[in-house]
């Protein structure tokens, strides 16, 4: 396997996890639910949250630009691989950018999830 479809491979895992992630977000905001796992860890019961409405308006946004980075992110470097080069600064601005999301929605679920259950 070349560089050139190892990278359009991890660039599709990214956006298959930003579209998961969408789906998570989709299930907090409109329909009350929890995805263990996704939003929470698997060792925590997605039944015993304290405030969903809390949790919802906390983790919410943030599922929501996590989703949306990896999304763009991910369509970014399939475009850059298959299609077309984008200017590499603007190409690692969106890398790094998705990460610090990454980063920040890391360290609020862990955050929520001692607030909330």
């Amino acid at each position: 396997m070349d560089t050139r479809s190892m990278m359009g491979f991890l660039d599709i895992i990214v956006v298959a996890a930003g579209a998961y992630l969408l789906y998570g977000w989709y299930l907090l905001v409109f329909r009350n639910e929890i995805k263990e796992g996704l939003l929470i860890s698997k060792n925590t019961d997605a039944k015993k949250c304290k405030d969903i409405e809390g949790f919802k308006a906390y983790m919410g946004p943030r599922a929501l630009a996590l989703a949306i980075s990896a999304v763009i992110s991910g369509g970014m470097g399939l475009y850059q691989t298959y299609v077309r080069p984008i200017p590499t600064a603007v190409y690692w601005v969106f890398y790094v950018l998705f990460f610090a999301i990454l980063i920040v929605f890391g360290m609020a679920a862990r955050k929520a999830e001692k607030t909330f259950f």
